[in-house]
């Protein structure tokens, strides 16, 4: 008897293919978003660009142009060390030490000391008043005041994100999630919010705005915004809806900051994927997914976007399309940064001028470089600082 109810349910599934129930009609979305994928082959775009000016992550003098470059080692660093220019000065720290290096003579270059508590290293260096302040990671404020360091204020807030001045405020995250203000004038501090602080990666992030809010990154996973005008903090959720609706799956490493162009925002994921999202209106311009990791980025003000992978140097137009691509082939890529219409690479080994557009590559300085890396620019000079020096490009 069982088999026989067992063959007339074969007969009846196989009679309306195996499906039982009701059939609807066919589901239209009413709203779609786009999954862009991308195998990139080695050098299969070939279209010119011209990239025009650098915006980000940080902008780049247009008029930059070396002929012939040149690369001093200005001095020894650390892991820890932190550099800023100030006043005509190079201001570096390195263990207890203050280096104020003048870049018109060197002459005038001094030494100073710190007394600096067990565990406690300097995290930001600041111009405030025509004066340089240094910030460590236990919130102790020095100032340097006619060559001599003299103990600001001690706020005992422990911190290992870099801070933000606000015109006279000081805005300080401790690792507990907890927002202070210091205010630069008086001396006193407040605890102003807390932002819920998400798992991730403690990077330099940089601090972006658009017409309305200013951005910034904690860390890889947690990005709190302030507004433009009142610098206050509000509590928004751009990472969470973007994770929501974007089809690429969850961006939980980012690059940078969130910058803007064109009032949408780019989000940057390590993994490789790529969303240009607006804020107000929760669009999704495009998205794309590269399938690589991404180390480092460049943008212009023509909408171009300029990534590195482990590989690769791609080029995106502004409307996503892969429109160039040259494979670098160097072990461990750093970072990138354009002088005109050249890319400049630094690696472990070393510098490379290469152009993207007649796929040529030069190699200009042969140096064993650290992943813990910074570029800044200064008038027609570029500095690199790592954990062993700082290094000048000039003409």
């Amino acid at each position: 008897m069982k088999k026989i109810k067992f063959l007339i349910l074969f007969l009846t599934l196989s009679s309306c293919n195996q499906y039982l129930g009701t059939v609807n009609p066919d589901y239209k979305p009413t709203k779609e978003v786009t999954e862009i994928f991308s195998n990139v082959q080695n050098n299969t775009h070939i279209t010119k660009v011209d990239f025009g000016d650098i915006v980000f992550p940080k902008a780049i003098n247009s008029s930059l142009s070396f002929k012939n470059l040149k690369i001093d080692k200005i001095t020894k660093t650390d892991r820890n060390s932190v550099v800023n220019f100030l006043f005509n000065k190079i201001i570096l720290s390195k263990d207890k030490n203050i280096y104020l290096i003048d870049n018109k003579n060197e002459k005038n270059n001094s030494e100073l000391m710190l007394n600096l508590n067990r565990d406690e290293k300097i995290l930001y260096i600041f111009g405030y008043n025509d004066e340089i302040f240094l910030t460590t990671n236990r919130s102790r404020i020095f100032k340097i005041q006619d060559q001599n360091i003299i103990d600001f204020a001690d706020f005992d807030v422990f911190t290992n994100t870099i801070p933000i001045v606000f015109d006279s405020n000081l805005i300080i995250f401790s690792v507990f999630g907890d927002i202070h203000q210091i205010n630069l004038h008086d001396n006193s501090i407040s605890k102003i919010d807390k932002f819920n602080l998400k798992p991730g990666i403690s990077i330099k992030s940089n601090l972006f705005e658009d017409q309305t809010s200013l951005y910034y990154l904690i860390n890889t996973g947690t990005l709190i915004t302030f507004d433009k005008n009142s610098y206050e903090y509000y509590v928004n959720y751009l990472l969470e809806d973007l994770n929501i609706l974007s089809s690429l799956g969850a961006f939980n490493e980012l690059v940078d900051t969130p910058f803007s162009y064109n009032e949408h925002l780019y989000f940057l994921d390590r993994s490789g994927k790529i969303a240009v999202y607006n804020p107000v209106t929760s669009n999704i311009l495009w998205e794309l997914n590269i399938n690589q990791t991404i180390v480092s980025y460049l943008f212009s003000n023509d909408g171009y976007l300029i990534l590195m992978t482990l590989d690769k140097i791609l080029t995106l137009s502004e409307n996503g399309k892969i429109i160039n691509s040259y494979n670098h082939n160097k072990e461990s890529p750093i970072s990138i940064f354009n002088i005109q219409e050249d890319i400049h690479l630094i690696s472990a080994n070393g510098i490379s001028k290469i152009n993207v557009n007649d796929k040529s590559e030069v190699t200009l300085y042969k140096n064993k470089f650290t992943s813990n890396l910074d570029i800044y620019y200064q008038g027609q000079n570029i500095y690199v600082i790592d954990d062993k020096s700082l290094f000048r490009l000039s003409e």
